[in-house]
């Protein structure tokens, strides 16, 4: 098992997860997700492992789990039927900032060992995760100066236009779950392609909610 013994007060030890980790959940509490267990996240890489074997702690589950009524099925659901695709979906929900993450890819794999998890709600977040007049938004030597406010008023609105759908100030509509893994490691998972979370027809089709093409 993956954490074996961890319980609810871990959550406030950084060994297990920090401090800006935590302000990701609105609430959480301490379940074990059974092997077997398909997970997703989207992302603007492959969640590759670092060059120790570790692997991003942040996942949600494709099926189904306790609180969660969606998963990624019904998350795709949802998307279709707001006219958006899925990367828009999960920003909106998953209260992922503009300027985190391009959210590009949808990533799945399965779980091989059970593991211990903080299973909670995502804690609402700005569309921007600083304000225009932030000085070093993205450049530790910007300042308060017209020019450079101006070009971060132009980042960021190619940002949203890539997002795909007007995103609001603030993220976080509805209720999405989410799963933090502490010491999640490659050894632990087995990986399934990596997908455009922009491309609703192949994304319906690894969801099994379409049949494959012949």
């Amino acid at each position: 098992m993956i954490n074996p013994g961890m319980g609810s007060h871990h959550f406030f030890d950084d060994k297990y997860i920090k401090t800006s980790q935590r302000a990701g959940f609105k609430k959480y509490r301490v379940v074990t997700v059974p092997k077997g267990t398909l997970l997703f996240k989207m992302t603007a890489g492959v969640a590759a492992a670092g060059d120790d074997g570790g692997v991003t702690p942040w996942w949600s589950a494709v099926k189904p789990f306790l609180d969660d009524k969606e998963g990624a099925l019904g998350r795709f659901q949802q998307a279709k039927s707001r006219k958006m695709d899925m990367s828009a979906m999960v920003r909106l929900m998953s209260c992922v900032c503009l300027d985190w993450n391009d959210l590009d890819n949808y990533v799945q794999v399965e779980l091989l060992d059970d593991a211990r998890v903080f299973w909670g709600t995502f804690a609402p977040m700005p569309k921007f995760s600083q304000t225009i007049y932030t000085p070093g938004w993205g450049d530790d030597k910007n300042t308060f100066t017209g020019a450079n406010v101006l070009a971060r008023v132009k980042k960021m609105n190619q940002k949203e236009a890539l997002a795909g759908f007007k995103v609001p100030n603030m993220l976080g509509e509805g209720e999405a779950w989410q799963m933090f893994i502490p010491n999640l490691r490659e050894q632990h998972i087995k990986r399934s392609s990596v997908l455009s979370g922009h491309d609703m027809g192949v994304l319906a089709q690894a969801l099994g909610l379409v049949d494959r093409p012949a």
